[in-house]
């Protein structure tokens, strides 16, 4: 009797050829889905044929109806590394193992946080609209640097500890919300949430999205950050209530924000953020470079091939749901906590 081929379904429009290779070496029959994609649409096609491991990047969402679908399932492969899109429960209770990139993308994403950055600090994007409007600002421009400003970096895993480095070179002094053994442990000063806010003249968000910090930056904690601070986002949308991000900058308590990602993406129309002052978006590519899409397409084959083989994943890459019950990746040393009410 003929053993049935792997079957690897890709649930976004391509995968970088370089981790397509690596599964087609194992002889995997590998099927991509095309979007948009619905939660009806998967679970059609993991019903069309046994599938034993799937490769996902942000969407479609990996609900528990999906995961439920397949008896065959055998590994969930994150090509990136947030896994809010994936219910976590539903695959430690039918003993799927779900995997991330690692530390394939933590570069690139780290570099668009001192991108976006430098650009609201030396008002890149203003000044030049102004100059192809003709002006030249040169005589009255004053900008502010980097240099002994204060960072705020909430989330200290792979992507923080890359910012924090990176923000060291500038001359930035780095704080961060964790356990002092920890802040020690990376040669950053640790601190509460509410003292991290009071100190830092710039914030940025390098945490995953759990049940507990869904918008905690929120009015509460806009009020605790100094006037005229910025705040950066290259995690995930909705760890911001937009609504109160909006306010504060309308207001001018906020200096001004970078956002890569947004609550909702594509985003509306009516998005608050679009018309509020000073603010820098770019549409979720803070892992997107050529080398980060061909790292961490290799590094989500690579996970598969070593389920599917027998191999030993890289526990770097493990989400360990099944020891940790609940909705958390491997480094959860930096969970903030709700800001305090006034």
């Amino acid at each position: 009797m003929t053993a049935r081929r792997f079957r690897v379904l890709v649930t976004h429009n391509e995968i970088h050829p370089a981790g397509l290779q690596r599964l087609v070496e194992i002889g995997a029959q590998v099927d991509l889905m095309r979007g948009p994609i619905s939660e009806d649409d998967l679970v059609r096609e993991l019903q069309r044929a046994p599938t034993d491991a799937i490769l996902m990047r942000g969407n479609p969402p990996l609900t528990a109806k999906v995961i439920e679908t397949v008896s065959s399932l055998r590994v969930i492969s994150k090509q990136g590394v947030g896994v809010d899109s994936l219910d976590l429960a539903a695959a430690a209770k039918r003993g799927v193992m779900v995997t991330t990139a690692g530390d394939a993308n933590s570069a690139a994403v780290a570099e668009l946080t001192m991108a976006l950055l430098l650009a609201l600090r030396r008002e890149v994007v203003h000044l030049n609209e102004r100059m192809q409007a003709g002006y030249w600002d040169r005589p009255t421009y004053q900008g502010q640097g980097l240099d002994g400003q204060t960072l705020g970096v909430i989330g200290l895993g792979r992507i923080g500890r890359r910012v924090a480095d990176l923000a060291r070179g500038f001359g930035m002094r780095v704080i961060t919300v964790a356990r002092p053994s920890v802040g020690a442990k990376f040669g950053v000063k640790a601190m509460s949430l509410r003292e991290l806010l009071t100190e830092a003249d710039v914030v940025s968000l390098h945490c995953p999205l759990t049940g507990d910090n869904r918008g905690f930056m929120n009015r509460d904690a806009f009020a605790l950050m100094k006037p005229g601070s910025l705040l950066i986002n290259t995690a995930r949308g909705a760890l911001i209530n937009e609504a109160d991000l909006g306010a504060a900058l309308y207001e001018g308590r906020l200096g001004g924000a970078g956002l890569d990602v947004l609550s909702v993406e594509p985003p509306t129309a009516d998005n608050p953020l679009f018309k509020a002052p000073n603010v820098i978006f770019t549409p979720h590519i803070g892992s997107e470079t050529t080398a980060s899409i061909e790292r961490t397409a290799i590094r989500a084959a690579e996970n598969i091939v070593a389920v599917l083989t027998g191999g030993v994943v890289d526990a770097d890459c493990v989400v360990r749901s099944q020891e940790l019950g609940a909705r958390r990746a491997c480094d959860t040393r930096s969970r903030p906590r709700r800001p305090p009410r006034q």
